[in-house]
């Protein structure tokens, strides 16, 4: 079993071991066979231990215990709170800027890292329309929109100052058109782009992937091919740049999805006021695998378009997931 959905709330913890919720152990167990979509190296033995869902302290003790592998080929509790710094959403902070000096562009929106009540309070004022998002979550959670009433988010704010020692602001993108992703695999000597993902989020969950290939997504994005081929390569330098430290080692850090989206912004163009198609390059890092990688390994085997589904927990208690083709209408 080498899928953990707790993976992120256990990092917001920063616990060396984390007992999950109930809904999360019965996700975990129901779809515990993903992970054969993402250890398709492990299993036809060209590595010597599977991947995990994402390290983090208890993963590390399971492949230890389950897969008889020693602590010395398995990352130290340095390494893991390496990792775990990394995966706090203040790294999109790094990831935009670097972004945005690399490509000559300063339009990327960029999210500000608020360590205090009175940098809350003044990132509130400056903001008409805003989102604060705690530095840990999973698939969306510890989102709240400036809609609500104020006093609502500065509670919010406070317990995750408390808990966290920081909160993201960022302002609210209205005019959204797509979430897609960039993927990649941080392995023992370098980085590989993997591909492109594309899926519907509701405001706390994934929703669903599509299953197709890389081009029919970059052209249903319907964005600047050149544009998104530069944001791709300069990841991949500032990926390998991040990463150093953890690279030559004898387990490989895994999965990277950088969640962006497509939206409208108003352009000036002439005499006209249009909506001109723009692209967020970095909303988050997910540093473990995500449903993400799993649509794009699942459809670059078995080459066949449709969707991928996670049910609700059903009557029995249960989740199911399916992979919904052509095949199947």
């Amino acid at each position: 079993m080498l899928f953990f959905p707790s993976h992120d709330i256990a990092l917001a913890h920063g616990v060396k071991h984390f007992n999950p919720p109930l809904a999360a152990l019965r996700l975990q167990e129901d779809l515990a066979s993903l992970s054969d979509i993402w250890n398709g190296p492990f299993l036809r033995g060209e590595v010597a231990f599977p991947q995990p869902w994402g390290w983090d302290w208890d993963t590390r003790k399971y492949i230890h215990e389950q897969y008889k592998v020693k602590n010395t080929q398995l990352p130290t509790d340095q390494e893991l709170e390496f990792l775990r710094r990394l995966s706090s959403r203040e790294t999109t902070i790094t990831l935009v800027e670097q972004l945005k000096e690399r490509l000559h562009d300063s339009t990327f929106p960029t999210p500000s890292y608020l360590s205090s009540t009175e940098e809350v309070e003044a990132f509130m004022a400056s903001h008409k329309d805003y989102v604060l998002k705690t530095p840990w979550s999973s698939s969306g959670r510890g989102l709240m929109r400036s809609t609500i009433p104020a006093e609502t988010l500065r509670k919010h704010a406070q317990s995750t100052l408390q808990k966290m020692g920081g909160i993201m602001g960022e302002p609210w993108i209205e005019d959204k058109e797509q979430d897609f992703a960039m993927l990649f695999f941080v392995g023992f000597d370098n980085v590989q782009f993997m591909g492109y993902s594309l899926f519907e989020n509701d405001a706390t969950t994934y929703r669903q992937g599509y299953l197709m290939s890389n081009e029919k997504i970059v052209s249903k994005l319907q964005v600047d091919r050149y544009k998104l081929d530069a944001i791709k390569d300069a990841y991949l330098e500032i990926l390998h740049e991040m990463f150093a430290p953890l690279m030559g080692k004898p387990w490989q850090v895994g999965y990277v999805g950088i969640d962006m989206m497509t939206y409208r912004t108003s352009k000036l163009q002439e005499d006209e006021s249009e909506k001109m198609l723009s692209i967020s390059p970095c909303v988050e890092m997910n540093l473990r695998c995500t449903m993400g990688v799993v649509c794009r390994l699942w459809y670059d085997e078995h080459q066949q378009e449709g969707i991928f589904r996670i049910s609700p927990m059903e009557k029995d208690g249960h989740f199911k997931a399916q992979f919904l083709t052509h095949l199947d209408e």
